[in-house]
């Protein structure tokens, strides 16, 4: 009865179950029916159901609702049940989980991620923390609609420099996706940003590039201590 229900009244129904009668029902709840149920649930309600919901349904759910409705949803749990299943979660809900937790979960939340997907969960967070700074430079910073992700492009001085923001790399991809950036969208200039020190010969590649007369460096950043150094990075590229 509850899956040919309207949403408020299937919640309705539940509602009125015995205590030991709805988490029997509740067990028995698809992903799909979760999703059509949950946003006509609220409060503490709400939260005694999803504390029912399995690790397969909890998951289910998240790929059956948008990243932000499963965040939501995810944020109520405890943080050992929510480290125990982070690595079956879809990619985009990942993403946006992990820039909701607090800082001090994060790491555990990672530890629990292949490489794959704590970089692609991290990394949409380190762009727009770049793009911050950036613009705490005070420079104008754009986001193009086409070309490689993860890009940002800088008018600076009449001309345009071509960034990419790469988190846990020593510059081999950032150097890479910003000469590519720039050859796509006929910037004057390429800037790669790491959380990681440059690797020797990524930087020795980038000295060769400039001998050669194309504007390209690296630049580290990891937090806003590194906001001058990046300015400096910035402006020397046309120097």
């Amino acid at each position: 009865m509850i899956r040919n229900s309207p949403p408020a009244n299937g919640v309705t129904l539940m509602k009125g179950m015995p205590p030991d009668r709805l988490p029997v029902v509740v067990k028995e709840l698809t992903p799909a029916d979760l999703a059509r149920l949950m946003p006509a649930m609220t409060g503490d309600y709400r939260d005694r159901v999803i504390g029912m919901l399995s690790d397969a349904q909890l998951v289910g759910l998240a790929g059956k609702v948008p990243p932000d409705s499963a965040v939501a949803v995810l944020r109520t749990l405890p943080e050992d049940r929510l480290v125990a299943i982070v690595d079956r979660l879809p990619g985009a809900v990942s993403s946006a989980l992990f820039g909701s937790l607090p800082s001090a979960v994060q790491p555990d939340v990672l530890s629990k991620l292949d490489p794959r997907q704590a970089q692609a969960a991290v990394a949409p967070h380190y762009e727009r923390a770049v793009a911050d700074a950036l613009a705490r430079a005070n420079t104008e910073v754009m986001i193009p609609h086409s070309g490689p992700a993860g890009v940002l492009l800088v008018p600076l001085f009449g001309r345009r420099v071509a960034i990419a923001a790469r988190h846990g790399d020593d510059g081999r991809v950032a150097v890479r996706d910003a000469e590519e950036a720039a050859y796509h969208h006929r910037a004057h200039a390429a800037l790669a940003i790491t959380d990681l020190p440059a690797a020797d010969d990524v930087l020795a590649y980038c000295s060769q590039a400039r001998r050669e007369g194309r504007a390209l460096d690296t630049a580290l950043w990891a937090s806003d201590r590194h906001d001058s150094a990046l300015k400096k990075a910035l402006v020397s590229l046309f120097r």
